[in-house]
């Protein structure tokens, strides 16, 4: 065995005893404590998906479709990509609401 077999083995297992002690410590954290992101992506959430979201996405889901239907041939692509753009971001914002009228809802952690 050469010295180097013997550095190799020792760093392995001071690697593995920092690992477990680290664990350790991960276990016995507190539980229950927000992350500092989660009051203002609840902020978000909220606001896209209040009453004035749901009635802004719905009129401009509707526009941008009847200005595709009715005014197809005579826009340019840039305006189409346009309200192609629109009724992404309008179906986005009424997805939650869509699930949630269809019975679908998120994940149910117990």
């Amino acid at each position: 065995m050469t010295k180097f077999d013997v550095y190799g083995k020792a760093r392995a297992a001071a690697a593995a005893l920092a690992a477990l002690l680290l664990a350790k410590l991960a276990l016995a954290s507190s539980s229950g404590g927000g992350m500092p992101w989660d009051t203002p992506l609840t902020n978000l959430q909220n606001d896209l998906t209040g009453p004035v979201a749901t009635a802004v996405g719905v009129i401009a889901f509707f526009a941008a479709g009847s200005m595709l239907v009715l005014g197809g041939e005579e826009m340019n692509s840039i305006v189409k990509k346009t309200l192609y753009i629109v009724l992404g971001v309008a179906l986005v914002v009424l997805g939650n609401k869509a699930l949630t009228y269809l019975g679908l809802t998120g994940a149910l952690v117990f």
